[in-house]
């Protein structure tokens, strides 16, 4: 009987708890849609390209657009001044510069100065065998959220910005989704531990340790996730491409005057007459053996074709003498 008893209260435990995790999910969802600006307003990346990994939600456009932000004024009720959205906001700058080194310690100065990091960072050429040619340097680097606009605003001084897209989005529906099936089963995880603390059999101490392991498994999965969700949060995350040029050239738009688009192309045409000659010269003193074996032999063959020429000459000469 008693057994019987303890079966029946486990079993309503489980169901209320069932209940209440559901009435939680429910609330939250339905104050979130209340208090943020609608989804449609938004077109994120996928949450892999955020370094999410594979979650049961919705999936996002792989390709974020060039800037994704509310249409609605900054003073109405914006996304940036709701209190309960969690933006994940991402930048992709491009820039050219003269001086490599420079822009990039310039740039380890400005990520150390935000408080950042970086995540990743390679430079490509420079190396051994290709000492002198341009180098670029890839760089993902991760800044507090406050912080985004000043690190923005600031890696225009890193050189000239050829491109730059940001994209944003808010990711607070999921986010409190998470949180209240989190509070959900540590409730029940505070239950299954009561009720073990009462049972008698072994059975029933191996079936509720069973559901503890369900459930423990449950609150790692969900605390994880919330991690990495505050992870991209807190930081937003930038990639710099950074590119060595021998001269940092911008293009004069189709607004410009006649004059200016003409003086334009004549200096480009300068410049690329200049680097065309500098190519050559440096081709030829990478292949001065076959350029000196090919004068060799213009001259060898000029000098044998005057003596053919003059033999020629000669037995024209002594024909017309004959005749």
């Amino acid at each position: 009987m008693k057994r019987k008893l303890f079966a029946v209260s486990l079993a309503a435990m489980l169901l209320l708890a069932g209940c209440g995790g559901g009435k939680d999910a429910g609330g939250t969802a339905a104050d979130m849609s209340a208090s943020s600006a609608p989804s449609s307003d938004w077109n994120g990346a996928d949450e892999n390209d955020w370094g999410m990994g594979e979650m049961d939600y919705a999936p996002a456009p792989e390709t974020p657009s060039e800037i994704d932000m509310p249409q609605g004024k900054a003073e109405g009720g914006s996304v940036y001044q709701n209190p309960r959205a969690k933006l994940i906001r991402r930048a992709e700058i491009t820039i050219q510069t003269e001086k490599f080194d420079k822009s990039e310690a310039a740039l380890k100065k400005l990520v150390t100065g935000c408080g950042g990091y970086f995540e990743t960072s390679s430079v490509y050429g420079g190396g051994r065998r290709d000492a002198y040619a341009n180098r670029s340097g890839q760089y993902v680097v991760r800044v507090p959220a406050e912080k985004y606009d000043q690190f923005l605003n600031s890696a225009g001084d890193l050189g000239y910005v050829t491109s730059k897209a940001e994209s944003s989005k808010d990711v607070g529906e999921e986010y409190f989704d998470i949180e209240a099936r989190l509070k959900t089963q540590r409730t029940k995880q505070e239950r299954l531990l009561a009720l073990l603390e009462k049972a008698e059999t072994m059975e029933d101490i191996i079936a509720l340790e069973s559901a503890l392991s369900d459930v423990e498994y449950q609150i790692e999965m969900y605390s994880s996730d919330l991690r990495r969700y505050d992870a991209l949060i807190g930081y937003s995350t930038f990639n710099v491409c950074l590119n060595e040029v021998n001269r940092v050239t911008q293009e004069v738009g189709e607004t410009s005057s006649l004059g200016q688009r003409m003086a334009a192309g004549f200096q480009a045409s300068v410049r690329g007459l200049s680097q065309g000659f500098q190519n050559f010269l440096i081709w030829a003193s990478y292949n001065v053996f076959l350029l000196v074996v090919l004068a060799a032999v213009a001259v060898v063959a000029v000098v044998v074709g005057k003596r053919e020429l003059k033999k020629i000459r000669k037995q024209n000469e002594k024909k017309s003498e004959e005749n």
